[in-house]
């Protein structure tokens, strides 16, 4: 595997914590010591809205939403789609436009079904995206508190109980 660090002169990926190795590599008290948390008090407040800053928030990139043009597009620039408009121009060329009609009524059944189906699905997808909010409970100056998954940052210690969702990449 190809050091990370020589990819970037100041040693420093985008998003990452400045640690020697993967975290998941070395034992949990060199990841403390080496991203700088403590392991009762966590980190400070300020060293957390600084470290927010620095790495940004804790999501994923969500995309432009559902798009009716593309879903469209892949509707007809399919496989199966193109072999049926192949089909319908040959029935059209050879002047059998029983076949061709057919043919066409399947294509703009199937397009009509499968942009539908599709469109329905992509807004459930989304709609469970929104719904799904979790939060981390997380220690900061000693004190233990409730705060958006988004918010947390490396260094956070999170604590993790029966039942929780992992709010985050945590180690």
């Amino acid at each position: 595997m190809a050091n990370d660090k020589a990819a970037d002169p100041g040693g420093v990926r985008p998003g990452h914590a400045e640690l020697s190795q993967p975290a998941y590599c070395l034992p949990y008290e060199v990841v403390l010591k080496e991203i700088g948390t403590d392991l009762d008090e966590g980190l400070t407040k300020d060293e957390a809205a600084r470290r927010l800053q620095q790495y940004g928030q804790n999501k994923l990139d969500e995309g432009e939403g559902v798009s009716v043009v593309k879903i469209l597009v892949r509707q007809v620039a399919n496989a199966m789609m193109l072999v049926l408009i192949l089909a319908m121009a040959v029935s059209f060329g050879i002047q059998s436009w029983i076949e061709g009609g057919v043919i066409s009524a399947v294509i703009v059944l199937n397009i009509v079904v499968g942009f539908f189906q599709e469109y329905a699905a992509e807004k459930t997808m989304e709609s469970l995206h929104n719904l799904s909010s979790p939060t981390g409970t997380v220690t900061r100056s000693g004190e233990t508190f409730s705060v958006p998954s988004q918010d947390l940052v490396p260094g956070d210690m999170v604590e993790l109980r029966t039942g929780d969702t992992i709010p985050a990449d945590i180690r």
